[in-house]
């Protein structure tokens, strides 16, 4: 071995220059991986004066090392102005919001129709969203097959969709293809033929889905808890889907009735993201919307929701012989423009919105399920608010008792500083994200529009979560997480878990659907 390698080795010895290790040799093979291995000749020891010379050696260092050693100071903290949006309207009342960006020839449009699932009769449940997905399926001009091609052909994409507050139809084209582009997408908005051929293959492909939703206990889960909680005269107990007994119902004329009500142009918002101009884009909107004029008539009032609590309860759902349960706990929150939405925002992300209390309770500290969260979901009217996920079996009742816990540790201590500063931190420092692509911005502005929020609640956003207070979070979880009037719903074993549940609170068996189950004859 040469001087120069016996010093490498040497230096290699030592901790402090560890660095210089990373290409050393590997270490001699062991006896138990000889066979798979062939091991490098041992070499000879060094001589005392070559280890001598060695140590003697400085070791090597980049000329940076010092400054590696420091992390640099903190520049000042970047600042984020989202994008401010111009508002016309159209001759026939068709709002627009434009945002212009002229980096990239793309312009992404976004229709929103103010109305969605909450809008559907009791026993069409999923009218809204079945309608939204037949208006690309051909109109009276064009067929399902013509205008995906002329879509694909423009290099654009087109989609269609709705939730419960809103319908929608969205356009995403190169500035030069816009012109061609928003002719079909005109069309699919304004002329939608409801083909009982289309509409024939769009429900059946729609039933099997439905069909197939039993499978899955997460989802079981999800459908029973809504059922269980607003009751089945309110459209939020059903899925935006539907079901089987409801879309089998539905006709092409209740789509069209549907579609005549609220697919109205002084019912939408058109919000518009990319490389044009406000002067350039109203006269193109002007010409393809045309022929769409105002009419129609309001969405329905909402009933009140009758399926609440109005005592803790545990809802069983019986799935035989599972290896996990699907644990769902929650009950009756906000509405979107509820001024509360800030603390309660911060406040569900430290108790499940994130890697936050329940993630660390039930899964790190205890090893009873890969994740565990907690949702708010605020919409026109109060929504939801819930926590749970998937647990292993042998633990459902504690995990029950252990979420139980986070609900009340909420409600009756402040969080803590380092709590309250990450949650705050996180939503504002990835706020920027929400404006990352053109999409992004639109379906930013589609919010303002749906719920009826001024501009200005986008540029104040950020500031009214920094000034979310460890009160203001005690505050709402004390209000919107009432112990005593939870619906909890758990789908699992009955056999074995009934009687640990029962201890807990009163425990009522559901079928899959979330319905009482019938007694027999």
């Amino acid at each position: 071995m040469t001087a120069a390698r016996v010093g490498a080795h040497a230096a290699c010895l030592g901790l402090a220059l560890s660095f210089a290790c990373a290409s050393a040799p590997p270490p001699a093979t062991s006896a138990s991986t000889a066979s798979k291995t062939v091991a490098a000749p041992a070499a000879p020891p060094p001589s005392a004066d070559s280890a001598a010379t060695a140590s003697a050696v400085p070791g090597r260092e980049t000329p940076d090392a010092p400054f590696r050693q420091l992390a640099p100071p903190a520049g000042p903290e970047p600042t984020f102005k989202p994008p401010k949006p111009k508002r016309f309207k159209l001759k026939n009342g068709l709002e627009v919001m434009l945002v212009e960006f002229h980096d990239l020839p793309l312009v992404d449009f976004n229709l929103m129709i103010k109305t969605g699932g909450a809008a559907n009769p009791p026993d069409r449940a999923g009218l809204a969203d079945l309608t939204a997905h037949m208006l690309d399926e051909g109109t009276k001009t064009r067929g399902a097959l013509v205008i995906a091609e002329q879509i694909a052909s423009l290099g654009a994409t087109l989609s269609t969709g709705s939730t419960w507050d809103a319908s929608n139809v969205s356009l995403s084209t190169l500035s030069r293809n816009m012109d061609e582009a928003l002719k079909v997408f005109a069309d699919v908005v304004v002329n939608p033929a409801f083909d009982p051929k289309e509409f024939e293959r769009v429900r059946d492909n729609l039933l099997t889905a439905i069909t197939r939703r039993k499978d899955s206990p997460p989802t079981v889960a999800n459908l029973a808890f809504t059922r269980l909680l607003f009751g089945q005269k309110h459209p939020y107990g059903w899925p935006m889907a539907g079901v089987e007994a409801s879309i089998k119902k539905v006709t092409p004329g209740d789509l069209r009735a549907f579609y005549d009500k609220y697919y109205r142009p002084n019912n939408a918002a058109l919000l518009v993201a990319g490389d044009t101009t406000e002067k350039a884009l109203r006269k193109k909107l002007e010409a393809a919307f045309a022929k769409w004029t105002a009419k129609g008539g309001a969405a329905p009032k909402l009933p009140a929701p009758e399926g609440a609590s109005p005592a803790t309860r545990i809802f069983l759902v019986d799935k035989a012989d599972a290896p996990q349960s699907s644990i769902r706990v929650g009950l009756i929150a906000i509405e979107r423009k509820n001024p509360d939405y800030f603390p309660v925002t911060v406040m569900n992300l430290i108790l499940g919105g994130g890697f936050y209390r329940l993630d660390l309770n039930l899964r790190e500290g205890k090893g009873w399920t890969y994740g565990a969260r907690s949702t708010v979901d605020s919409r026109r009217a109060p929504g939801p608010i819930s926590a749970g996920g998937e647990f292993v079996a042998l633990h459902t009742a504690d995990s029950v008792a252990e979420i139980l816990k986070e609900l009340a540790s909420m409600r009756d201590a402040d969080v803590t500083d380092v709590e309250l500063a990450r949650a705050k931190d996180q939503i504002i420092k990835s706020f920027p994200a929400r404006f990352a692509t053109r999409g992004n911005v639109a379906a930013q502005l589609a919010e303002l529009a749906v719920f009826g929020l001024p501009d200005n609640y986008i540029t104040d956003y950020t500031k009214k979560i920094a000034a979310v207070t460890k009160d203001d979070v005690r505050r709402v979880a004390r209000k919107y997480l009432d112990p005593n009037r939870l619906t909890i719903v758990v789908v699992g074993d009955r056999k074995t878990l009934a009687e640990p549940l029962a201890k807990l609170a009163p425990v009522e068996d559901r079928d899959l659907d979330g319905n009482p189950l019938t007694s027999g004859p």
